[in-house]
């Protein structure tokens, strides 16, 4: 004998049956009418760090593109947590966006509770720029290069003061990259931004900070901080009297990739909206007054599509993982 199925669910199973096609349809709605008010990049730190001036190059350029504003809002503190929070639980509609750098790999391996995880919470828009890190010293130590920085650093353990901007960040990262394979001790001391950072370096109040050219490059040749290395394979144009730290026979593994900035957005975002952005993104990034204007900083317009992003932050976070590791860098 057969059972008899009642009416009723046959009618759910029709029911649940026009969901896909229901969502596909208002996320297609959706995506048509985006934008429909102003767009807004969340930047992790204070104004002027590098992050800022990749985001505020940019944010024009996808204006014009996009036909609707693109602010930036700088909300620093709390390891960038201010802000992956603040974007994981934006409506996800592309109105609200987050600017990336390598924090965004780091800090979950460093925070015992982030609360928020890069590959769930996210929806990866695009990369924007690549940099490298200089080791920027206050001008008034008696120390010309790495080699000597390293030595001293050794020799007096604890007394040089590393200002950073947050555990994750990249003056961080770029500290502990340096710090950990050469066995140097400081004192760490944190800051809302490498702008007031920096600063403190040319007033004395802080013995070096690891931060990109953006921040130190015109104050080396002015002669306000001293620059005595630059990660990467080869000098910058901008510094070209200073030594790669591969030069000096530093070996910094974790830096050799660089520093690098992109975009995300809320993990629910319609894929058509995150074609929208990275379409307006990659079209900013090629823009020749842009490249010129950030190659000035040494700063590189980059770009690329959705997946090329995604797979970075996957690799980040395996690389940064097991750094803090072997740094035994403890989640607090």
């Amino acid at each position: 004998m057969t059972a008899k199925i009642p009416r009723n669910i046959w009618a759910l199973a029709a029911l649940l049956a026009t969901f896909p096609a229901g969502m596909a349809k208002a996320q297609s709605d959706a995506a048509a009418a985006f934008p429909s008010r102003t767009i807004t990049i969340l930047v992790p730190f204070a104004a002027g760090g590098p992050p800022d001036v990749v985001a505020r190059v940019i944010a024009p350029l996808m204006s014009e593109a996009l036909g609707k504003p693109v602010v930036i809002e700088n909300r620093p503190g709390a390891s960038t947590t201010i802000v992956h929070h603040a974007v994981a639980r934006a409506d996800a509609d592309g109105h609200t966006l987050m600017a990336l750098d390598p924090s965004h790999t780091v800090v979950p391996h460093i925070l015992a509770k982030p609360g928020f995880e890069p590959l769930k919470d996210y929806k990866y828009i695009a990369l924007t720029a690549q940099s490298v890190l200089t080791v920027v010293i206050d001008p008034k130590l008696p120390i010309k290069n790495a080699v000597e920085l390293v030595t001293y650093a050794k020799q007096n353990p604890g007394d040089l003061k590393a200002g950073h901007t947050g555990a994750g960040t990249p003056p961080h990262l770029g500290l502990v990259g340096l710090t950990e394979p050469t066995g140097m001790t400081v004192t760490q001391v944190v800051y809302k931004g490498a702008a007031i950072a920096i600063n403190d370096v040319v007033g004395g109040h802080i013995s070096m900070l690891v931060t990109a050219p953006s921040t130190s490059a015109q104050l080396h040749l002015s002669g306000r901080a001293r620059v005595v290395g630059v990660t990467g394979a080869k000098r910058l144009s901008s510094l070209p009297d200073v030594p790669t730290l591969k030069e000096q026979g530093i070996e910094t593994p974790s830096l050799d990739s660089g520093v690098w900035f992109g975009l995300a957005a809320p993990a629910g975002t319609a894929d058509a909206i995150i074609a929208k952005l990275n379409a307006a993104t990659n079209k900013a990034v090629q823009d020749k007054g842009a490249i010129a204007t950030l190659a000035k900083t040494d700063i590189f317009m980059t770009g690329g599509s959705v997946q090329d992003c995604e797979n970075l932050v996957r690799t980040q976070l395996g690389v940064w993982r097991d750094l803090m590791k072997k740094a035994g860098v403890k989640p607090e």
